[in-house]
């Protein structure tokens, strides 16, 4: 009878123990979900929090992006012309509209960088400065304006050395559509550049 008794319970300690296992295998799934839906969510925060500049720049006709040699987006563009008078650093009122918006866009981002170009007319060194000033009334505005702090933008003036259009025609003329484009600000995020 005492063998009975044993055998009993050790069938009752097995079958709890099997009871046991399953019951642990479906806690671990859950878990597994939950982590994996975890996750999901912090992949959607991640992607919310950090928007492609593509996005940013489809939402305003003011803003473009450029692309490298393989096609891939490397900056957002924001015609100077759009933001500053001729030789000036001051942001036009017209511009505002389009800062806000790009503004909403960017909360969460990381690292900015902020890149000021002019067109060709004038001396090197005073292009130079220009670019940097329009940069920085750029960084400011959005420093002043968002949640972004200094730390998180960075402001860089490079004047008249990385054209995106012909300064001049081929014959030598003026080209005033050309200069246009290239009196741009770059919005550059770190990692998205191609």
């Amino acid at each position: 009878m005492e063998d009975e008794t044993m055998a009993e319970d050790a069938i009752e300690a097995a079958t709890m123990s099997d009871e046991t296992m399953e019951a642990d295998a479906k806690t671990d799934a859950v878990m597994d979900d939950d982590v994996m839906a975890d996750e999901a969510m912090t992949d959607e925060v991640m992607e919310d929090a950090a928007p492609s500049l593509e996005d940013i720049a489809a939402s305003d006709p003011n803003l473009e992006v450029s692309t490298n040699a393989d096609g891939e987006v490397d900056a957002m563009v924001m015609l100077s012309d759009v933001l500053f008078d001729f030789g000036d650093a001051a942001l036009a009122p017209a511009a505002l509209d389009t800062l806000r918006g790009v503004a909403d866009k960017l909360d969460g981002v990381a690292a900015i960088e902020i890149t000021g170009h002019t067109d060709a007319l004038g001396d090197e060194a005073f292009n130079l400065a220009l670019g940097q000033r329009r940069a920085d009334a750029v960084r400011d505005w959005l420093i002043a304006n968002t949640a972004l702090t200094a730390d998180v933008i960075t402001a860089r003036g490079v004047g008249e050395v990385d054209p995106i259009a012909p300064n001049r025609t081929e014959a030598g003329a003026d080209n005033p559509e050309g200069r246009a484009l290239n009196r741009r600000v770059e919005f550059t995020l770190p990692g998205e550049e191609g």
